[in-house]
């Protein structure tokens, strides 16, 4: 099938793969929501996995240098990962620090580097930080799998903090859910089970925040991307001459291949 629309991807663990949860009113819905005809926002998450797996997966979701001359292009990418990566040692999910920000650099370079195989200098990239853990919350879930508890939120802070750093090194906007989130249950004087709906993944209330903050980064980064900047694909129905419509009904994208 001929692909009529440009592409925003969001990369990411079990937190991106649920973003699309009506249940909790996940915030990849409400960006696809906000895009509706004008761009397709496609949902990459995969439930558990870390930076480490995530290298090779990229490399099979992005488009080399010569399949970049297609029409339809991805136009972001958010990399949102760290929530497993930050699991304690005794997970088999868990990335050291170090490598974790080491993955993170690669997974950047994989598109900014002009010797990398899918170099794109014109794809705008987002990091996202994991939120924070409660505790109180995961800790029941993993006694339900009969296991230890094996995410602790000093620790998950650290992988958050070095995200953060990792932007700001690389003059990448920085989704900082991990502030966010505490700062607005201090502010809204709620508990962090408000936010987080197993002590891990978001609730409605954090996904209405991941979804505030991506477009308050579209909005001061690339307001040419927000969706108010961009036009519908195809002609309001009412603007259509009835008896004149094949050139109106026409993709603009198909129509440069």
């Amino acid at each position: 099938m001929n692909h009529p629309y440009h592409k925003i991807v969001l990369f990411g663990d079990s937190i991106t793969q649920f973003s699309f949860d009506p249940l909790f009113q996940g915030f990849g819905a409400s960006i696809a929501n906000a895009y509706q005809r004008k761009i397709d926002v496609m949902n990459r998450g995969f439930s558990g996995y870390n930076t480490t797996w995530a290298i090779p997966i990229l490399r099979q979701l992005l488009p080399t240098v010569e399949q970049q001359k297609q029409p339809a292009k991805i136009q972001l990418l958010t990399i949102f990962f760290g929530a497993n990566d930050g699991a304690l040692p005794i997970s088999f999910q868990h990335v050291p620090l170090e490598k974790y920000k080491k993955n993170l650099e690669e997974l950047i370079s994989m598109v900014r580097s002009p010797s990398s195989p899918y170099y794109n200098p014109s794809l705008r990239l987002v990091l996202i930080t994991p939120p924070p853990i409660n505790e109180v919350q995961w800790k029941v879930v993993c006694e339900e799998n009969g296991i230890q508890l094996d995410r602790k939120f000093e620790t998950t802070r650290l992988y958050a903090e070095c995200a953060r750093n990792v932007g700001k090194e690389h003059k990448i906007p920085v989704i900082n859910l991990w502030d966010e989130i505490l700062d607005r249950a201090k502010e809204q004087n709620r508990d962090l089970s408000q936010f987080l709906s197993d002590g891990l993944h978001l609730s409605s209330l954090g996904n209405q925040t991941a979804y505030e903050l991506f477009m308050e980064v579209i909005n001061t980064h690339f307001p040419e991307l927000h969706p108010d900047a961009l036009e519908m694909e195809l002609p309001y129905f009412r603007d259509i001459d009835p008896k004149n419509y094949l050139d109106a009904l026409q993709f603009k994208l198909i129509q440069k291949e």
